[in-house]
């Protein structure tokens, strides 16, 4: 598995990700017209124009899962944009995280959240929070598997329209970024001997 900053060139792949992951995570949570709306076509143009030009934020990134050379995730972290969770003290945002069904239980979702932790502590934040559907019951264990705490009050609901949403939020980056796979062994090569004719 690889976990790498993706360019404009990635916008096909993370478009497809994004669709099907969307597709196989809020069927049943939300209206079907809303994710028949969501094609490939759409999100191909919006993320080729956003890896393009990014947003003027400090930290802003996406990054792109790789197993086995093939894309099944990616993930995006930025400045906080929620006013009452940067008042409740998580400066910096994991604002999306999506992951192939087939792909998951493989420690792509955690590898994706400590890359964009490390990004985030790079560019100075302290902490990070997000938003997941309240009804996204998988989403929301996977959050709480990776250290998250469920913020209360205003920082931890919020309505956007017929929707509701909830926050979890981490402290320590360092908690996030302890999620980064084993590397395991590092391989030693000997050193190569020379051969001399008798």
């Amino acid at each position: 598995m690889t976990v790498r900053r993706a360019g404009p060139e990635d916008a096909p792949a993370i478009a497809a990700i994004h669709v099907i992951a969307w597709h196989e995570t809020y069927t049943g949570l939300l209206p079907d017209t809303m994710i028949s709306a969501l094609t490939v076509e759409v999100r191909q143009a919006w993320w080729a124009q956003l890896l393009s030009k990014p947003p003027a934020t400090r930290g802003g990134a996406a990054y792109l899962a790789e197993l086995g050379g093939r894309p099944v995730g990616f993930g995006t972290c930025n400045a906080q944009r929620s006013d009452v969770q940067a008042a409740a003290g998580f400066d910096g945002e994991i604002s999306s995280l999506y992951v192939l069904r087939a792909a998951q239980k493989q420690g792509v979702g955690r590898a994706l959240m400590a890359r964009m932790a490390m990004r985030l502590q790079t560019a100075a934040y302290r902490a990070a929070g997000l938003w997941v559907l309240r009804e996204n019951a998988a989403g929301r264990r996977f959050y709480e598997q990776c250290g998250g705490t469920r913020l209360d009050g205003d920082a931890g609901l919020r309505v956007q329209g017929r929707f509701t949403e909830v926050a979890y939020g981490w402290r320590e980056l360092a908690t996030l970024m302890a999620l980064a796979p084993d590397p395991g062994p590092r391989r030693t090569t000997p050193p190569r001997t020379r051969e001399r004719g008798g």
